[in-house]
C-alpha cells in the first residue's frame, strides 16, 4: 500500500481551487487532500493546525500572498509547492531557487506526477525561500547583480552558489552540469533550457545547442580553428552560428587568423 501524502491547497479563485483538486484525485491518488481555502489567512490557520506534508499554495493572493504564507510556515516541516499563472519574473526566480512549482492551468498531467515524486525528498525550504526572495526581488526592480545566491538541487539536497562562481553550464542528456570557480562541479537534474532564460539576465548566455557560458568569465575568442571562447578555467566553448549574436562585442572580421580580446564585462 502506497503512502499517502497530506496536502491542503490555498488560491484564491475557486475554479482553480475545484480543477486542481480533481486533477489529484484522477492521476496522483497517494495525494490526500485534507482541504482547499480560497482565503490564504484561513489557509494558513488550517496548515498550522494540520500540519500536512505539503502545502500547494498560489503567489499571486490579496491579504497574504504565496511567498509571506510560506514564509510563516516554513519552519514547521511543511514541504511548499508554489502554483502560479504564467508570470515570467516568478517563474524564473522559482527556477534559480529550487523550489517545486506547477504552473496553471496544468495541461499535463506528468507535471503533476513529477512534482509528488519529488514532494517527500529532503530539502531546506527555509533556506530556499530567503534565495527566491532575493531572486523576485531583482525581477521586479529589474536589477541583475552577480552576486546574487542562487539555489541548485541534485538527488541529494539544495546547494547554494553566487552566480559569480559560475563559469559554464554543460547540457548532459536531461541533466545539466555546472562548472564552477576552483574546479567545482554538480550535476543538477534539469536540463539546459530551465536555465536559458532564467540566467541570461545575469549575463549568462547560451553559445552553442549544448553550453552556456559566464560572460564575466570570457578571456578571449578566438576564430581560427573556431570560433571558440577560452575561459577563465582555460576551457575552450564552440561558439555556434546560430547562438555568436548573444555574445557582446562579437565582429565578424575577414580575416580568418584574428583572435578578438573581450574586455571584462
Amino acid at each position: 500500500m502506497k503512502t499517502l501524502i497530506n496536502a491542503i491547497l490555498v488560491d484564491d479563485e475557486q475554479d482553480s481551487l475545484i480543477t486542481i483538486q480533481e486533477q489529484f484525485k484522477i492521476y496522483c491518488p497517494e495525494i490526500r487532500i485534507l482541504g482547499c481555502y480560497n482565503d490564504a489567512e484561513q489557509g494558513l490557520e488550517k496548515i498550522l493546525q494540520l500540519r500536512p506534508d505539503v502545502a500547494f499554495l498560489d503567489i499571486q493572493m490579496p491579504k497574504l500572498n504565496g511567498l509571506e504564507l510560506a514564509k510563516r510556515i516554513a519552519t514547521i516541516g511543511v514541504k511548499v509547492v508554489f502554483i502560479t499563472a504564467y508570470d515570467k519574473y516568478a517563474i524564473d526566480a522559482i527556477k534559480l531557487s529550487a523550489l517545486d512549482f506547477l504552473l496553471k492551468p496544468i495541461q499535463e498531467p506528468e507535471e503533476l506526477r513529477l512534482v509528488v515524486e519529488k514532494v517527500m525528498q529532503a530539502q531546506n525550504q527555509q533556506m530556499q525561500l530567503p534565495v527566491f526572495e532575493e531572486l523576485l526581488a531583482n525581477e521586479r526592480a529589474d536589477n541583475y547583480l552577480q552576486e546574487t545566491q542562487i539555489g541548485l538541487a541534485d538527488e541529494n539536497g539544495v546547494y547554494f552558489y553566487k552566480i559569480r562562481e559560475i563559469i559554464r553550464l554543460k547540457a548532459h542528456r536531461n541533466c545539466c552540469e555546472f562548472i564552477f570557480t576552483e574546479g567545482r562541479t554538480m550535476l543538477v537534474t534539469k536540463n539546459l533550457g530551465t536555465f536559458v532564460q532564467a540566467l541570461h539576465k545575469y549575463k549568462l548566455v547560451q553559445v552553442n545547442r549544448s553550453e552556456i557560458i559566464n560572460l564575466s568569465h570570457r578571456k578571449k575568442l578566438i576564430k581560427r580553428g573556431g570560433p571558440y571562447l577560452v575561459m577563465s578555467d582555460h576551457s575552450k566553448v564552440m561558439v555556434s552560428n546560430n547562438y555568436k549574436e548573444n555574445l557582446p562585442y562579437y565582429k565578424r572580421s575577414p580575416n580568418p587568423i584574428f583572435t578578438l580580446f573581450f574586455r571584462k564585462a
